[in-house]
This record gives C-alpha cells, sequence and structure tokens, in this order.
C-alpha cells in the first residue's frame, strides 16, 4: 500500500500507511440538506471500499454524512467521539469503538490517540455528543484536528508528539471564528508554530459555503499568513484527488 495523504474534499482526507486505509470525517455527497457542494469528491467508490479505519471528529453533517457511510465495507474499524457509535452501529458496522479525549486504541499496527478540540456538539441536541481530533502513531505521526478553534491545548499536543503531519481546518471562519468554534487562517498559522509539525495540510476548505468569506479567500489568507511567517514551504495545498507522498516529509 502506497504511504500517501490523499484530499477528498472538505474534512474528508484518505491516510494509507502500512496495513492501514484510514478515511477521516466521511463526506463525499453533493449536497448538505440545501446546501451544494461546489467542488468534485477527491476520493473513488474503489478507494472507499479500500478503507479499513474511520475516524469521525463530531457529528456535524459535514463530518458525519451517512449516505457516505453507506458506501464503506462493514467491516472497517470505526472510532468516534461519545454519543456517535449508534449511526453506524445502525447499519451493520461491526468494529465501532468509543474514545474520549486522551484515550487510545490500536488498530492495523497504528496507535490512534483521542485529543481535545475547541468546537460543539451538534446533529441531534437530545444526544450528549463529543467533539475531538485524533493523532495517528505509526512510522509518521499525523494529526487530524476536525473540526476546532484556535485554543491552548494545541500547545499540549505539541509537547506530547513529534508530528509530521497536521490536517488543520482554515474554512468557514466569518462570522463562526468570533465564538471561537472555527480557526481563521491566521490561527492555523500560530497552531503550526505550538504544534512543532514539520508539514501542514489545510482542510475543511472549498467545498460547501458554510459562512461569509469567499470560498478560495481561506487558502490565499493561509498561504499569506504562513509566507509572512517563514512557514511556506512547510504548507502543502492539496486539491481534491491530490496527494502528498508521506516519503517527501
Amino acid at each position: 500500500m502506497d504511504k500517501q495523504i490523499v484530499y477528498g474534499g472538505h474534512s474528508t482526507v484518505l491516510i494509507q500507511m502500512g496495513k492501514a486505509a484510514i478515511l477521516t470525517d466521511p463526506n463525499l455527497s453533493k449536497r448538505i440538506w440545501t446546501i451544494r457542494r461546489k467542488s468534485k469528491p477527491g476520493l473513488t467508490q474503489e478507494q472507499l471500499e479500500a478503507v479499513n479505519l474511520v475516524l469521525v471528529s463530531h457529528g456535524h453533517y459535514d463530518h458525519l454524512d451517512l449516505p457516505t457511510v453507506k458506501r464503506l465495507k462493514r467491516n472497517a474499524v470505526v472510532i468516534v467521539p461519545k454519543g456517535l457509535s449508534r449511526y453506524f452501529a445502525r447499519y451493520g458496522f461491526t468494529d465501532v469503538r468509543t474514545l474520549s479525549w486522551w484515550e487510545q486504541t490500536t488498530v492495523h499496527g497504528l496507535r490512534i490517540v483521542a485529543v481535545p478540540a475547541n468546537h460543539f456538539k451538534g446533529r441531534n441536541p437530545m444526544v450528549n455528543s463529543l467533539y475531538q481530533g485524533y493523532v495517528v502513531d505509526g512510522e509518521y505521526q499525523i494529526y487530524f484536528a476536525g473540526d476546532t478553534g484556535w485554543f491552548e491545548g494545541f500547545r499540549e499536543i505539541g509537547d506530547i508528539f513529534r508530528l509530521d503531519i497536521a490536517m488543520l481546518p482554515i474554512g468557514a471562519y466569518k462570522p463562526w471564528s468570533a465564538f471561537g468554534h472555527h480557526m481563521t487562517p491566521e490561527n492555523c498559522v500560530k497552531a503550526m508554530h505550538v504544534l512543532k509539525a514539520k508539514r501542514m495540510i489545510p482542510i475543511h476548505w472549498g467545498a460547501f459555503r458554510l459562512s461569509l468569506e469567499p470560498l478560495d479567500e481561506p487558502v490565499k489568507r493561509l498561504e499569506k499568513a504562513a509566507r509572512q511567517a517563514g512557514i511556506e514551504p512547510s504548507v502543502v495545498v492539496l486539491k481534491p484527488g491530490e496527494a502528498l507522498n508521506l516519503h517527501s516529509v
């Protein structure tokens, strides 16, 4: 299996490492309710059928899309925060594991650690679900932040791990960053500093219009902020379907 990260669009990423084909926050649908997707999904059905590990950061519809979930093989291991296992059990997934912050499990020779985030629960107000990111710890250490605003917890994550890749959400910040729930591109550059990651892959941009900024603005602001901070070579912008070979990290 190739050692690479393939961007599926929004927060959906395929990480191929060792025996694992890991899918994050599955959403390859053409719409969320009435919100149409603006970019073509970057993963094929053949790639989805190879997935054997799914990481879900939280229950918002743009991060947990049930039509995409139904396209996955039922023997894939699924890791979710508290309150979300029901969505996979109903479709017959046989190994659904619930982790809380700083809990961990081992799958396909990789250590998966749930780490804190700064966001809010959603989907069903009657369900006390949580939100989190993950660190995939194997030959490479890869941090998937899910959806989060800036918080001091990045420093702890950066101190505990030696991150090769940080996948950070850069979009949907007007006005949501004002409430602390999402990051601006400048926040992501600040997060990179304290995470001490070798590379950043921006996620959560360009697919769905969830806020007031233009769809292409987050990447432009990120590239400018990275250039001003002197970390531009560390930022790897992938379009849907493009991949980063982990051997180059």
